[in-house]
């Protein structure tokens, strides 16, 4: 009997072993700990810093104006799981290219590195969407204010894709007369009802963990009427359904402002590359 009991109770710790092991690689992996790097040589654009010590951003610019470069387009990547993301660069060169005399620059959310060995300050979290808080917000506008003066420009435009979204229409609703126009791309604008989504799609309670993330929909009403704002979003997005961002929209309009809905047919959550999103940022770049 005794030696039952113990062989149970190793049983028990081999598995509890297990499932730690399993968890802590999980946690390990969705920060982009096991991404693969890439060559430096096959980066695009310019490398860039900007930011207080402790706050700096990193980030790649694509610019062809050395100074009076109108407008600032600054692209916020999103959450990536498992990924040292890469795909916004892509974008910001495609608009870059699409509106000549522009400055673009894609930034590397706080903590986020890429796979080229740059990384900015700060945390990354871990996808959950716990990382959209104040201070993010904050370091970004910061950077954009460090960018708008380097570049001479006097016209911003903000895109953010997914977690980028969240955090480009807090940084809009928390920077004053900052930002002159926003585009959301898939964006979670409800993040406790996206968190709830999340938990239920991936049978994960790291989904339903305490958060301090600024949720836009409730930081909107901070924000400066003048502020255009396009949201985006494939009408299959699975993740960040287009239901959030069509209250935002609505609720931006029943403000008085120039809000509009865009829904990409067919398209799922990974669009930012796609023409829905690119034609429309490159337009009002060249304007």
């Amino acid at each position: 009997m005794k030696r039952s009991k113990r062989i149970w109770v190793t049983v028990f710790l081999l598995i509890a072993l297990v499932a730690i092991g399993a968890i802590s690689w999980q946690l390990m992996a969705v920060r982009g700990t096991f991404a693969d790097p890439k060559s430096l040589a096959d980066a695009r654009g310019d490398p860039i810093v900007v930011g207080a010590e402790g706050h700096r951003l990193a980030g790649r610019a694509f610019v062809t104006r050395a100074a009076g470069a109108n407008p600032l387009v600054v692209v916020l990547h999103g959450d990536a799981p498992f990924a040292n993301p890469s795909y916004q660069y892509k974008f910001a060169a495609d608009v870059a290219r699409g509106a000549p005399g522009s400055a673009v620059v894609a930034l590397l959310r706080p903590g986020y590195r890429d796979p080229y060995g740059a990384k900015s300050d700060g945390d990354r979290g871990f996808a959950s969407g716990e990382n959209y808080t104040a201070e993010v917000a904050d370091a970004v506008a910061a950077a954009i204010r460090a960018l708008k003066i380097k570049y001479g420009s006097t016209s911003i435009i903000l895109v953010g894709h997914s977690g980028g979204a969240a955090i480009a229409a807090d940084v809009a609703a928390r920077s004053g007369s900052l930002i002159q126009e926003v585009f959301l791309v898939g964006c979670p604008c409800d993040v406790p009802a996206f968190r709830r989504h999340m938990a239920r799609l991936q049978w994960s309670p790291v989904w339903l963990l305490p958060v301090s993330s600024l949720s836009p929909d409730r930081a909107l009403d901070q924000m400066d009427r003048a502020i255009k704002i396009t949201a985006i979003s494939g009408s299959a997005d699975t993740l960040t359904l287009p239901e959030y961002a069509q209250a935002y929209i609505d609720k931006a309009s029943a403000r008085g402002m120039a809000a509009s809905m865009v829904i990409a047919p067919g398209e799922g959550h990974e669009i930012l590359n796609s023409a829905a999103v690119l034609e429309r940022v490159a337009r009002e770049a060249e304007k």
